[in-house]
């Protein structure tokens, strides 16, 4: 019998939304690598602050478990005003991500209105008609007059209760002015059909009761290659360096945290 150790996978999780936190990489690694933000080094501190060079936006990662980790912050210009974004601590990377793209990709030619994104998806509008709840009950977003946006997703305790109660899972907070593209890029984010990869042994208990997860699993060296990959394709986006297009099947796996 052979001693060698077989190769770590990782599963592939949805919805993706109930997926867990995954690696921040998938967000921090592209705006330091391939947009140049600037870190603040705080010795000894988990906390990772990165800066647009011209300062006016800021990423700020913050493991706090009684507050938001994710804080993106624009702090305005003469013709824009100032808004925040937060997300809370098990957030998918890859949402959080959607935020940070859509900043530093620019909006696309054309931009949906956040909620519309939600209902082309077969996501219905409950009975406060600002509000908009996912086919599964899990997910509540809530859109003011102003632009401020909330996200609640909820999941399920335990499979063992007669009637399991829904447990938080994380939110998120836009405030008013943030850009309609970016809050639309969030939510495409949550939508998407594309499951995402985790560490099924790592992931929260009670997240595990209310996902889908696929038998096959994927090496997770390959997520490492993904990473990397999508660092140098932002980067080609910002100097107009035409890549290699990606293999028919999409983007390759993620690692996960």
């Amino acid at each position: 019998m052979s001693g060698d150790k077989k190769p770590p996978v990782l599963a592939q999780v949805a919805p993706r939304y109930l997926a867990g936190g995954g690696d921040p990489r998938w967000v921090t690694a592209p705006l330091q690598k391939a947009f140049h933000w600037q870190p603040s080094r705080v010795p000894l501190s988990p906390v990772v602050r990165l800066t647009r060079r011209d300062r006016q936006a800021e990423l700020l990662l913050s493991p706090d478990p009684d507050d938001h980790w994710w804080t993106l912050h624009y702090t305005g210009s003469s013709t824009e005003k100032a808004w925040t974004m937060r997300f809370g601590a098990r957030t998918p990377a890859e949402i959080v991500a959607a935020a940070t793209d859509a900043l530093t990709t620019g909006p696309a030619d054309s931009t949906a209105e956040p909620m519309q994104v939600l209902e082309q998806t077969g996501w219905k509008r409950s009975v406060v008609d600002h509000q908009i709840t996912s086919p599964d009950g899990f997910v509540t977003v809530s859109r003011h007059p102003l632009g401020a946006l909330h996200i609640e997703v909820t999941a399920h305790d335990g499979p063992w209760a007669s009637e399991p109660t829904a447990r938080p899972a994380w939110r998120a907070y836009f405030s008013d002015h943030t850009p309609p593209h970016l809050a639309a890029a969030v939510l495409a984010g949550m939508v998407s059909t594309e499951p995402l990869l985790r560490d099924e042994k790592a992931m929260v208990p009670f997240l595990r009761y209310s996902v889908r997860i696929d038998r096959e699993r994927v090496p997770a060296h390959q997520a490492e290659y993904a990473l990397w990959d999508r660092v140098d394709r932002l980067a080609a986006h910002r100097t107009g360096t035409p890549l290699p297009p990606q293999p028919p099947s999409g983007s390759l796996p993620r690692r996960t945290r």
